[in-house]
């Protein structure tokens, strides 16, 4: 009786590692879309706005050609925008219908850009468990080494707000502000 207790504890612990350790892999559409009166088309990722576990994976899926999925990081000289500790990371450019991965592990605010499209606001924000680190605080370098152009109107967005990617679970390019989204001129 007291080795069946023992094996009834230990499967047990064994079901209830297995379900805090399961993986929920994402996926996050790097798409170019064609605008009625616009001479540049839409660059974005859709979702722009996700709520993830610590332990998931993005798969960054090429729906649109020329795209990356970038953190802002230092040493990619640019503002540091992910969390302290959080190894650089960049995917190559994805050809189109092609995927590319990465596992967040620690938790935490990261913004992520399209190193081909940042000027024209393609960039997103991902909230890995909670919202803390770089990311969480106002942009204040607005530079071609900071957070340039269009894409830090989008990260400054309503919408993309941590509190508001906390509450829904996801934010959608539609719902990104069209002052926003309007390029310089337009």
């Amino acid at each position: 009786m007291h080795q069946l207790k023992k094996l009834s504890t230990v499967a047990c612990v064994m079901l209830a590692c297995g379900v805090a350790m399961a993986q929920t892999t994402h996926e996050v559409l790097m798409a170019t879309e064609m605008v009625e009166g616009r001479p540049i088309p839409e660059f974005y990722f859709e979702p722009v706005g996700l709520l993830i576990a610590p332990g998931d994976t993005i798969e960054f899926i090429a729906a649109g050609p020329h795209h990356t999925a970038t953190a802002y990081h230092a040493q990619h000289v640019k503002s540091h925008r992910v969390p302290e500790g959080v190894e650089p990371f960049s995917s190559p450019v994805v050809p189109v219908g092609e995927r590319w991965s990465y596992t967040f592990t620690v938790e935490g605010t990261y913004d992520i850009w399209c190193a081909p499209h940042e000027h024209y606001g393609m960039v997103m924000r991902v909230i890995v468990g909670a919202p803390g680190g770089p990311a969480a605080a106002a942009i204040e370098d607005r530079s071609p080494v900071g957070v340039y152009a269009q894409a830090a109107a989008v990260l400054d967005d309503p919408a993309l707000d941590p509190a508001r990617i906390m509450s829904v679970g996801s934010v959608m390019w539609a719902e990104i502000s069209a002052a926003a989204k309007a390029l310089p001129g337009q």
